[in-house]
């Protein structure tokens, strides 16, 4: 998987209305979505009156959905904030997963995530990969206890 004009190559694109201007992403913020089907999740992040979108959408079957480039600002984190930093849309790129908080993840959905994150690592200057309750404790979960952190840490890692 490489980037070619900030958008992931050999994936699907179904573009949301839900962005702002242009960003320098520095963080991943990973997401579950909350929905019981990949379907329902894209239909909500495409439309306007939902105010929420992600650059990517991964189903548990592993399939990739992009939605947005990566240098354009999405609307995923909300009120947010993480190193003195505060909004963290204008920071970073949303990855959305399939599932409802409580669910294990997928092995296709972790290795296409992992794959995703990487590719997004070496385009960009990644500082870190964060959870949406990382830059919004309290008021979020996701992406749950059930999220492997360990396999996703160690990307950021310079040999």
């Amino acid at each position: 998987m490489n980037i070619k004009e900030h958008q992931l190559t050999g994936v699907s694109y179904r573009d949301t209305p839900n962005k702002n201007g242009n960003i320098r992403p520095i963080y991943i913020i990973m997401h579950y979505d909350g929905a019981s089907n990949a379907t329902s999740a894209l239909y909500w992040m495409s439309d306007p009156k939902s105010k929420v979108s992600a650059h990517i959408h991964i189903s548990r079957e592993g399939v990739v959905t992009q939605l947005a480039p990566f240098n354009i600002e999405c609307w995923h984190a909300g009120r947010s904030s993480w190193a003195g930093l505060t909004d963290l849309n204008r920071y970073s790129i949303g990855i959305e997963l399939q599932n409802k908080g409580s669910e294990l993840y997928t092995e296709k959905q972790i290795n296409a995530a992992i794959e995703v994150c990487q590719a997004i690592i070496a385009y960009y200057p990644i500082r870190e990969i964060l959870g949406h309750s990382d830059i919004a404790p309290g008021r979020k979960e996701d992406p749950g206890i059930q999220f492997p952190w360990m396999k996703f840490k160690p990307l950021l890692k310079k040999e």
